[in-house]
């Protein structure tokens, strides 16, 4: 079965009813610089680069690069491989992406949310500013107040006039940082900053060291393993066809089910969150939103069954099997996402190859659904065929 991606982004928009709204699926989309877009914008693309002026809300899904350097008038949306503000935007800016660059001038708040982020000397950010992602650099002006959570290295210079907050393992602080408000964070090595930098006051918070395996940790997994496997035992049972289906896909088309799965697990609630922003939109919304949340908890029974098959080894299809396998793999998981270590790898592997094989098996059984009845025509219409042949001879 083909899947036209870019079809069913269109489809899903055009289920947006609002006044003005332009839909858009594209492989490239480009707004030169001497044109204006009135209607609120909704695209798909796979580059997406806007240097024009864009008088309503901006939403924009792109699967390799986005550079937004116009001007916007309201609200941008933006989930990217690789995005690049620098243009002006006068009010508020959400932007997702591996590697998000912020160096224009915002309005109102930002939030971003990626691998690398970088706020650039030549940023100046109105509002308060949200930063979520691995490595972080901040060099900009932001004149709000800035909130910073990062796994790996957070670099701040430039100048912030409201409070920092900053939870991450390794904190830098250059000298021609300037801090008008409060810094406070939380991480292991003490910040000695220097004299002028923080205008406020500092508080260091030192994070609880957390053991690897604790009894109200387990206890929680254990709550959660019981959780799945009751909702398991009436979804194998209702849906057997689906299950089935999903179970067979993971084991045979494992790297399209990770692919279709982690896009999906995505996209949903991104597209989600964008309806919900107007009161027109919030049905579909909370449509996807709930779907997507579905989709998350049955991929762990999809792949519980799945490693419980492959551990049992055994080829029977009988219901005490498919429960008992079904029990076993989702056992491994709970256990395996009890470790710290692994516990995050292997939750995304689960949700993503999981879901991934949750929705082909969905399209694969609605295109039976199709077929059959096509089927059971043509062999009845050459059953008359035959019965009509035998007369004729007679």
């Amino acid at each position: 079965m083909q899947f036209n991606l870019p079809l069913f982004f269109t489809t899903l928009l055009l289920c947006v009813q609002a006044q003005a709204i332009s839909f858009i699926s594209t492989n490239s989309y480009d707004i030169a610089t001497d044109e204006t877009l009135v209607e609120e914008q909704w695209v798909y693309a796979v580059d997406a680069s806007i240097n024009g002026l864009v008088k309503d809300d901006l939403f924009v899904l792109s699967g390799t690069r986005m550079a937004l350097g116009g001007n916007f008038e309201r609200n941008i949306w933006g989930m990217g491989g690789n995005v690049d503000l620098s243009g002006d935007a006068r009010h508020n800016v959400r932007l997702m992406g591996k590697t998000v660059q912020i160096g224009g001038t915002v309005g109102g708040n930002v939030l971003a949310v990626g691998d690398t982020l970088k706020i650039t000397p030549e940023a100046t950010i109105h509002g308060s500013v949200k930063l979520l992602g691995n490595s972080i650099i901040l060099e900009g002006t932001t004149l709000g107040s800035v909130s910073i959570t990062a796994s790996r290295m957070v670099t701040i210079s430039g100048i912030i006039e409201g409070n920092l907050d900053i939870i991450a393992p390794e904190i830098i602080l250059q000298r021609d940082t300037r801090i008008g408000g409060n810094l406070t964070y939380t991480t292991s090595k003490e910040l000695v900053p220097a004299q002028g930098i923080v205008s406020g006051t500092i508080k260091r918070t030192i994070p609880p060291a957390t053991p690897a395996f604790s009894k109200t940790r387990m206890l929680s997994h254990a709550l959660w393993f019981l959780a799945a496997l009751i909702a398991g035992i009436p979804f194998i049972t209702l849906f057997p066809m689906t299950t089935a289906m999903s179970s067979q896909l993971v084991r045979t088309v494992p790297w399209k089910c990770l692919w279709v799965g982690a896009l999906f697990s995505i996209a949903l609630p991104v597209f989600g969150l964008m309806s919900i922003s107007s009161i027109i939109g919030i049905p579909l919304g909370a449509l996807l939103l709930g779907g997507w949340a579905f989709m998350v908890y049955t991929s762990r029974i999809i792949m519980g069954l799945v490693i419980g098959t492959l551990i049992l080894r055994s080829g029977s299809t009988s219901i005490g099997h498919v429960l008992m396998a079904m029990v076993l793999g989702l056992a491994v998981i709970y256990i395996a996402t009890s470790i710290p270590a692994i516990s995050w790898s292997v939750q995304v592997a689960v949700v993503s190859i999981g879901s991934g094989a949750l929705l082909l098996g969905l399209f694969q059984n609605r295109r039976m659904i199709i077929q059959i009845p096509e089927e059971l025509k043509q062999l009845e219409k050459m059953k008359n065929q035959n019965t009509n042949h035998e007369q004729e001879e007679k």
